[in-house]
Parts: C-alpha cells; structure tokens; sequence
C-alpha cells in the first residue's frame, strides 16, 4: 500500500520534470522564463529539496540544504569466492550528499555534449582542498605555529595542535603546488573588461567559493566559448594533478 508521503513525492518529481523540460526548451530558443506566481517559486524550491528517491521516504525536504545527489555507501566484505565490495547501505538504499560545483560543471559539459571536464581524482583533490581550507579557517587560532603550542597540558592538547599543525601544513602544500603563473593572461589591454586569471585565483574561486568555470570567467569579463573555457579547465585540472602529487596522503 502506497503511503500518502510517497504519493506526494511522486507527484513533486512529474512536476519537476515538467519544470526541467521547460527550463530546456528555453534555454534552446533564448526564452527568459520566470516564476508567474511567487507559489510557483516555491513549489519549485520544494521539489529540488526532495533527496533521490533510492535513498528512502525518510530523508526530510530541505530547501536549506540544495540539491542532493545519491551514492552508493560500499564496504569490501568476505564472500565465499573471496573479497568483494558490496553495498552497505541501510536496507540497500543510497547515501545522499548535497550536490556542489564539481557536479554543476559536469552537468553543464554533458549538456553540450561534451565529457567530463575534470577526472574523477581532479575532482576528489578539488573537494578535499575546499573541505580543509574550511575546517582549518574555522579553527579560530590566531597562530599555530610550533612556539605557540603549549605542551603542559597532557597529550591531548598536543595531538589536537598536531593534526591542526599537520593539517595548515598540507593547505601549504597544495597552495604551494598550484604555482604563481596565469590560467588566462590578457596581453592586449585594449580598454576592456577583461582581467587577467591566476592558476591560484582560478582555484581558489571554483573549489572555496563554488563558482563554475564558467562563472569564472563571465566575472572576470571573458567571453564563454569552447576555447577559452577548455583552456581554463585544462589549466584547473593540471593544477588539481600538482596538488594531489604534493600530498599523498590524500590519495
């Protein structure tokens, strides 16, 4: 028997394709679509809040949280033909994460019938740097350097100075990797709106801050097209391969 909440949740998705397929058909003919009804904002809102549905009627909507994504939790177990990995998901359903950049620019690149612009090791080097620039800034020290740690309180203290010292030292060396040269160089300065883009600026934007490369680039005046933006993602996925081989650790 079909729960009312499942009911709804169908229902929720129909719309959203619906939605989806018009926001399409837009896009292609250069239509400006905007809500008629602040209702229809909202119904929208609510319908990218639902998690997947292979992740189980349990999850809430949340509108706070963004779009999620599924993924399959696996862990290797022994079977009788050996060791295999295997899906451990409570009840076999998915785990769910919030969508981010790396999964916008790779929508987008499929949508032009392109690949995946990054690897997925690029993409996993991108979200583990955003993920400890983060952690480590909402540390709130002032200074973490060896002469400021005070080692009188027990090993505690110090192993959790040691895993921030550890921790500032690989943001160190990941940032040190990225290098000092341009991703993309205005060489003609012709008074335009046009900025020159660090390789560090590049980074930086697209794996703390959350912008596309497309996004990127329409904020530092550069038109969007094929060569350019290729350029631009071949300068971010090199980056992305020097930071990964500067901390091995992170493989």
């Amino acid at each position: 028997m079909i729960r009312e909440s499942d009911l709804n949740a169908a229902v929720d998705r129909l719309i959203g394709y619906r939605q989806g397929a018009l926001k399409v058909i837009a896009r292609e003919r250069q239509i400006v679509l905007t809500p008629a009804k602040e209702r229809d904002r909202l119904q929208l809102m609510k319908i990218k809040a639902h998690a997947p549905r292979s992740c189980g009627p349990e999850i809430p909507v949340a509108p706070a949280r963004g779009v999620t994504l599924p993924y399959a939790p696996q862990a290797v177990r022994a079977t009788a033909n050996g060791y295999e990995p295997q899906h451990v998901g409570f009840e076999g359903r998915d785990a769910a994460r919030a969508a981010d950049v790396f999964d916008t620019m790779t929508l987008q690149a499929r949508r032009r019938g392109g690949g995946d612009p990054l690897t997925p090791a690029q993409v996993d080097t991108g979200r583990r740097y955003g993920a400890l620039v983060e952690r480590h800034s909402s540390v709130g020290l002032k200074c973490v350097s060896v002469e400021a740690q005070d080692r009188s309180h027990g090993s505690g203290g110090g192993s959790y100075m040691d895993a921030v010292l550890a921790e500032g030292d690989v943001i160190r060396r990941m940032t040190a990797a990225i290098g000092t040269g341009f991703a993309l160089e205005v060489t003609r300065n012709r008074g335009g709106k046009r900025r020159s883009i660090t390789i560090r600026a590049l980074v930086d934007m697209v794996c703390i801050e959350g912008l596309s490369v497309t996004d990127v680039l329409k904020k530092n005046g550069w038109a969007v097209y094929g060569e350019l933006r290729g350029r631009a993602y071949g300068a971010l996925g090199d980056a992305l391969d020097r930071m990964r081989r500067s901390a091995p650790a992170l493989r």
